[in-house]
């Protein structure tokens, strides 16, 4: 019988709460999203991301970036259990009945035709035109808030490094990229590409905290008048 290891519910408001435009402080409008997520841990959390809004502009609705990262948008696992998935497929080359038994092991409910619907999603954003999406991301910003502002995820499994790159504004995936580990000079030239002194990066959000390994990468190759918060899971 699975153990229950349902842990309490968790609410994260955004990590910057005053408004872009006009400096105002946000208020509270309505809760993004509600949703209970199994973690790689074996963990099955309800993670509650709520919407604040300016009461002057109320035109944007922020969330937490943070915990808009946990999850991939449409799935009820954790982002790093869609990594482990495509590692278990895509390197160990396993069928999708063993990645449900090895995923059984970590207390990880899943059906193998779920396993076939995430990693064949997982590849069909894995292989977009993320040139031309991070440039029309980007250009999107600076028209509408004249300023660009992005989250970064690190998710390692054994020697992948999984690298994740979200729209701050829509919480969106506008790049994700697999490299041989964080060492892998491949890793820092192609975020080079994105984040630099071409563009007016104001914020880089991560979500593994300061001790990640990405966060020395961003800080070498980021525009000097970017800023970087990073934040704890929970």
């Amino acid at each position: 019988m699975k153990e229950n290891l349902f842990n309490a519910t968790k609410i994260y408001k955004p990590e910057i709460l005053v408004c872009p435009i006009c400096n105002k402080p946000l208020k509270y409008c309505y809760t993004i999203s509600n949703k209970v997520v199994q973690f790689s841990s074996g963990k099955t959390i309800r993670i509650k991301n709520l919407g604040y809004k300016c009461p002057t502009c109320n035109d944007t609705v922020f969330f937490s970036q943070t915990a808009n990262k946990l999850a991939f948008k449409g799935y009820t696992y954790s982002a790093k259990t869609v990594c482990i998935i495509d590692y278990e497929k895509s390197v160990n080359h396993k069928g999708r009945e063993a990645i449900c038994d090895f995923l059984a092991n970590k207390n990880i409910e899943i059906s193998d035709r779920n396993i076939d619907i995430i990693h064949k999603r997982f590849t069909e954003i894995l292989n977009q035109d993320f040139d031309s999406i991070i440039k029309d991301a980007y250009n999107n910003m600076l028209a509408k808030y004249n300023e660009i502002r992005i989250s970064l995820d690190l998710i390692t499994v054994n020697e992948i490094a999984y690298i994740i790159l979200y729209d701050f504004f829509k919480g969106d995936i506008i790049g994700l990229w697999k490299f041989n580990g964080v060492e892998d000079p491949n890793l820092k030239d192609n975020l080079a590409k994105y984040i630099n002194d071409e563009y007016n990066i104001t914020t880089i959000f991560t979500v593994r905290g300061y001790v990640s390994k990405l966060v020395p990468i961003v800080k070498s190759i980021m525009p000097k008048t970017a800023k970087v918060y990073s934040f704890l899971k929970f």
